[in-house]
């Protein structure tokens, strides 16, 4: 059974998003935020599971200027660019055992 992702966005100002996501806690949005914290125009990044036993996430982000969701955006090519390379360097290593 495939999950299926549910996102809010709600701003609190121009400059600052905070996004619920529902269906995803740790693994999405610890890269997530990581990946956010390396680029030049995010001040802050983080997330917030508010309970255990809700499968329930809340990203925050906060950039000097500019579109916090375009921030979010960037991040997220970031690491499908990243993931890809992995792939990559993990089919040609297995061809090699081969």
């Amino acid at each position: 059974m495939e999950a299926k992702l549910k996102i809010e966005i709600k701003r609190t100002k121009t400059n600052e998003a905070e996004i619920e996501v529902y269906g995803e806690t740790y693994t999405l949005l610890v890269p997530l935020a990581q990946s956010l914290l390396l680029l030049d125009n995010v001040e802050f990044a983080g997330f917030d599971v508010p309970h255990p036993l809700e499968d329930k996430g809340v990203l925050y982000v906060r950039v000097k200027d500019g579109d916090p969701i375009n921030a979010v955006f960037e991040a997220i090519n970031n690491l499908k660019s990243e993931y890809s390379e992995l792939k990559s360097s993990l089919l040609e290593e297995l061809g090699r055992l081969k």
